[in-house]
């Protein structure tokens, strides 16, 4: 059984810290991440905290990679970036990591730079969500932070998930690694650095219109906080998908942030 929100290991385009001194090592970078967790149905007795009193979850993140995937279709582009924030470099299977997936990073970036036509938001204004009980809508241009803040949500622009494969896994008849993993169905996101200048110091009016092009690109910076409540993915596809859901083995919330640079790694490099 996979997670459809698990992402599949892959050759990977990586990025990593660049500082002003010279180029880091791949997967370098900043970030925290960490909250009250609850794990269930860990083999080997490693389950972490009960619904009713989660336990102290310190991701603890070293490394930082993720890829920009180009919408080759033909149809309007929708260039869609995965980033991966992991406890360490090994390899996914048996780590502790989180993940960032913005399907479209265009309609992102037009949020984050809000301009306005004639008074009117040239991003989408929907909710992002498909669940009709969700109303807010997923980018808010009047950010805390002094940039818009983008909520979390299961099917969203921006989607968050844990998957500590490191901490907690099951070992199904094969044996295959079955990945326990929790969905951000709600919080939120605030960019810093996207790739671009957000021009928050020029009127919304006057703002530069988004290329529907836009990609985020080698040597850019990735910089944001954000907080995310998790529930388990399970669930959460049942609950969607109008099924009787599981009884939910994750759930929490996460606290943090990440700041680094997207850099090419080597040619063909298998990241894990």
């Amino acid at each position: 059984m996979r997670s459809r929100f698990l992402i599949p290991t892959a050759i990977w385009a990586a990025f990593a810290a660049l500082s002003a001194a010279g180029c880091t090592p791949v997967g370098d970078g900043t970030g925290a991440a960490q909250g009250l967790l609850w794990l269930h149905g860990c083999d080997e007795g490693n389950d972490v905290g009960t619904i009713d009193a989660p336990e102290v979850f310190d991701l603890q993140p070293t490394f930082f990679v993720g890829e920009p995937i180009g919408d080759i279709s033909g149809g309007p582009p929708q260039n869609r970036l995965i980033i991966r924030i992991q406890r360490n470099g090994n390899a996914i299977q048996i780590n502790d990591t989180l993940y960032v997936d913005i399907p479209n990073s265009f309609e992102v970036a037009r949020c984050l730079r809000g301009r306005t036509v004639a008074g009117v938001p040239d991003w989408d204004t929907g909710t992002g969500s498909i669940d009709p009980m969700i109303t807010p809508s997923w980018c808010d241009p009047a950010g805390p932070a002094g940039v818009p803040r983008i909520h979390l949500f299961p099917f969203g622009p921006v989607r968050m998930s844990l998957t500590p494969l490191g901490t907690c896994h099951q070992t199904a008849v094969g044996p295959t690694v079955v990945a326990i993993t929790g969905v951000a169905k709600d919080g939120w996101i605030d960019f810093l650095d996207f790739g671009f200048p957000v021009q928050t110091d020029v009127a919304p009016e006057l703002r530069d219109e988004v290329n529907n092009k836009f990609q985020v690109a080698y040597d850019d910076r990735l910089h944001a906080n954000f907080q995310a409540v998790l529930e388990d993915d399970r669930v959460v596809t049942a609950m969607y998908s109008l099924r009787l859901p599981p009884p939910p083995n994750i759930g929490g919330t996460l606290d943090g942030f990440f700041d680094f640079y997207l850099r090419r790694g080597r040619s063909g490099q298998t990241f894990p």
